[in-house]
């Protein structure tokens, strides 16, 4: 009798233990991406079966909840894209024009810089010759800036000799140096200057430092010409 109340409760305890184990493996968390397998659905009592299909619908919904807050999102990203790209656009419309005007400016430099910076007198030149070429001022009347750029050899603007190579300026100087002769009306003058005589009070104003009267300049003084 005693062996067999034994052998009973041997059997109880197991199928506790199977109960136990069993139930430790069918316990799932379905947001976690936890599922019962096919096998696994079967052996759930009612309740569990219930319970169990409520946490699928529960999950279902807010997965369907986060999809919409996601297409949400993915739309408002999108419609702030248009706008970026309709920005972009006219940006786009307006850096052109000014990316033309660039281009020009970078050909018209291109060209200053490949012109003659000297020039070697030839045979029949003179200084308005000279200065009337197109790669030179193509202007024959501007030839004093060769002439003033050159007073360290020409002693005599209507006579150079062949061979002489001539200093050639390009650009408006930003510095003068004063010779003999000279004023600050005349200086303003100078169509490389300012090419008007009225404008010397420009140079009087930047240059107050070194001169006290404007009536009075001295040769070899340095004097800023500014733009």
């Amino acid at each position: 009798m005693k062996k067999s109340m034994g052998i009973l409760v041997l059997a109880a305890m197991s199928l506790a233990m199977v109960f136990l184990l069993v139930t430790s493996v069918l316990a799932v968390d379905v947001s976690k991406g936890q599922f019962y397998s096919e096998q696994e659905y079967q052996k759930l009592s009612k309740k569990d079966r219930l319970a169990y299909c409520d946490a699928l619908a529960r999950e279902a919904e807010r997965q369907r909840q986060l999809l919409a807050t996601t297409q949400t999102n993915l739309n408002n990203e999108n419609a702030s894209i248009d706008q970026l790209n309709a920005k972009m656009k006219q940006v786009d419309a307006e850096l052109n024009p000014l990316q033309a005007q660039v281009n020009d400016l970078q050909r018209q430099i291109d060209e200053l810089n490949a012109l003659p910076k000297e020039w070697t007198v030839k045979t029949g030149e003179n200084l308005s010759k000279i200065s009337g070429y197109t790669e030179i001022y193509s202007d024959p009347k501007k030839w004093p800036r060769i002439y003033r750029a050159n007073r360290d050899k020409i002693q005599d603007p209507n006579l150079i000799y062949v061979g002489w190579v001539l200093n050639i300026p390009r650009g408006l100087p930003t510095m003068h140096t004063v010779v003999s002769g000279e004023w600050l009306a005349r200086i303003s003058g100078y169509w490389e200057i300012y090419n008007d005589w009225r404008q010397w009070p420009r140079i009087y104003e930047a240059n107050k430092d070194k001169i006290k009267d404007p009536n009075l300049i001295m040769p070899g003084w340095e004097l800023a010409i500014p733009r």
